[in-house]
């Protein structure tokens, strides 16, 4: 029969890594301190020490023997009857790898960045690197360092904040071949899960200011736009009203700076531009962007409403006067494929994006990489203005808008036409051809 333990003594398993893993019984007694040594808790367990005596098992010392034949007298002795089931294979398969773990030798390149940031005649490769020049990654940095997602409250401090940030700049940048994790993560010198760490944070973060860069524009705002319509246009008028852009990646921005107001994703297969455009803000929540008669230009694709003006489908726009209206219609919107360019020509991952959707959180993964990508559009637009984008600007031609659209869908868009939308491109368009005629331009 087994001796009653004390209630006041404490059990305490402390593990040892030397050659392999072993385990120390400590025992606490008010007023004293006694500690089984590592290496006898196999005697130690065996119920009675009988056993291990006739299988031949002693400890190898008469030092050792005196503990062993100390703690198995000893009144804790029920304690550590208790652990005759722990098996000296269970506590190494529960304490440590059965396989050696090698070093896998890291030597990123990503610190070349800061060295090219030293120098203004090299800032032109940090944005090849990084996407963005020095000023505007210390203007990301300086809003996102504070965020609670890089606070671990631990003692071992989380990696800088701003290499994680150079780390999904890096990610964000890169697309097809060369957006291959394996490949990210040698470049950087760290693992493959530290890519994605570091990415989520940084993406947590950046999402955080999504209210500060996507807003709708203040009536001083509205005002500029309006004004470029005029020079552009040639006349003040119906026209000057139109002032956001939508293409065929429901994606609507202003033309003057090319900042995104509006913008949908998430919508799974083929949608028609239509049915995207109603999970917009201009579709759900009008009032937010248009005033007064103030609409936005947008292609076939979309339906005529009094706050969505289109160009022509056929066969009208074989008409004569049509295809003056569509004429200058597409040579505003070509600020929407500007837009296109410098958002996905700097972040070429929305050119390919490469994750897996297969659950409803890795669907809405994949959304964090646009949203973040218009995030820091506009954050860029904000810091050096639209001269920011020029570099990519032609990075999205006229085939890929046309591949955005898909342009075999456009013939299911049998949605009539409002008589609101439809009596004010007839007033667009009658605007245009008297301007024209007072001008003397034959039609």
């Amino acid at each position: 029969m087994h001796r009653a333990v004390p209630q006041d003594f404490v059990l305490r398993k402390r593990i040892v890594h030397w050659d392999e893993v072993e385990v120390a019984i400590q025992i606490q007694i008010p007023g004293r301190q006694e500690c089984l040594p590592a290496g006898l808790l196999p005697f130690a367990c065996e119920e009675g020490g009988s056993k291990l005596r006739q299988m031949g098992a002693e400890p190898a010392d008469a030092d050792a023997r005196r503990w062993a034949d100390t703690w198995l007298h000893h009144p804790t002795s029920s304690l550590l009857m208790s652990f005759s089931s722990i098996s000296r294979q269970t506590l190494i398969k529960d304490t440590c790898y059965l396989n050696l773990r090698t070093s896998v030798p890291k030597a990123g390149n990503l610190h070349l960045a800061w060295e090219y940031a030293k120098n203004p005649a090299h800032h032109d490769m940090f944005i090849q690197m990084l996407c963005v020049s020095p000023v505007v990654f210390m203007v990301i940095l300086k809003l996102i360092k504070d965020h609670p997602i890089f606070m671990n409250n631990s003692n071992v401090p989380q990696t800088p904040v701003n290499y994680q940030l150079a780390v999904t700049l890096y990610c964000m940048g890169r697309f097809g071949n060369t957006a291959c994790l394996a490949d990210i993560a040698r470049e950087a010198g760290i693992s493959e899960g530290s890519v994605e760490i570091f990415t989520n944070c940084c993406f947590t973060a950046i999402e955080s200011l999504h209210d500060m860069f996507i807003q709708p524009l203040t009536p001083e705002e509205k005002e500029k736009e309006k004004r470029w319509m005029d020079e552009h246009v040639g006349f003040k008028g119906l026209w000057r009203e139109g002032c956001i852009m939508y293409n065929g990646t429901i994606i609507g921005n202003v033309p003057s700076n090319l900042q995104i107001l509006d913008y949908s994703h998430g919508l799974t297969g083929s949608a028609h531009d239509a049915t995207a455009f109603e999970h917009t803000a201009a579709g759900k929540h009008p009032e937010w962007l248009f005033q007064g008669r103030e609409f936005a230009w947008v292609d076939s694709a979309y339906s005529l409403t009094s706050q969505t003006i289109p160009v022509h489908k056929r066969p009208a726009a074989f008409h004569r006067e049509n295809a003056i209206f569509d004429c200058l219609v597409s040579h505003l919107r070509v600020c929407s494929e500007h837009c296109m360019g410098a958002l996905k020509g700097r972040f070429q991952c929305l050119c390919g994006l490469h994750v897996s959707i297969n659950s409803r959180e890795e669907h809405i993964e994949a959304g964090q990489w646009i949203t973040v990508s218009i995030i820091l559009h506009n954050l860029i637009i904000d810091v050096e203005g639209k001269v920011s984008g020029a570099h990519f600007m032609g990075d999205h031609t006229q085939a890929e808008e046309d591949e955005d659209v898909e342009p075999h869908l456009e013939e299911e868009n049998d949605v009539a036409p409002e008589e609101a939308g439809e009596q004010k491109q007839l007033q667009l368009t009658a605007e245009l051809l008297a301007f024209r005629q007072a001008a003397g331009i034959p039609f």
